[in-house]
């Protein structure tokens, strides 16, 4: 199943999944900010250590630096992602709303109902209107002769 397919459920569900979507965006965006304040410390700790002349520290903060830079991009990359995915499951969610509930594919769910049921039997179908018939006009015969 693709993040953005809700088609197939529910409004309850559906309203469900949007707002999980909305939290771990939520979540991501404050991860996003404790990252960029990361980033801004160790910045700030890699120009103090070269202040003081200090290389190898100066190195160690510039590794840790690194590290939080990358840890950031890798969060603004899944922020991002997560934008556009609860933009479109918003616009959806609106559609199956309004739709009043469940969007049904007809043409899937009369093939699942031929495979569960089977093929009409026509022969048989004909052959049981043509014993009712017999039977109705044995019916009215009797009637006749009564």
């Amino acid at each position: 199943m693709i993040d953005t397919d809700i088609e197939g459920l529910g409004p309850k569900e559906a309203t469900e999944y949007v707002l999980a979507f909305i939290t771990t965006l939520k979540q991501t965006e404050k991860a996003v900010a404790s990252a960029r304040e990361d980033v801004s410390l160790w910045t700030r700790r890699v120009a103090l250590a070269r202040s003081k002349g200090d290389d190898a520290l100066a190195a160690q903060a510039q590794a840790r630096l690194d590290k939080e830079s990358a840890r950031k991009a890798g969060l603004d990359a899944e922020l991002a992602d997560l934008q556009a995915k609860v933009a479109v499951l918003k616009q959806k969610l609106v559609r199956l709303r309004a739709g009043g509930g469940r969007m049904v594919d007809t043409d899937l769910l009369l093939a699942q109902l031929e495979m569960a049921v089977g093929e009409k039997d026509e022969l048989a179908r004909t052959m049981k209107d043509e014993e009712t018939k017999a039977a109705l006009d044995e019916l009215k015969k009797k009637m006749d002769n009564a």
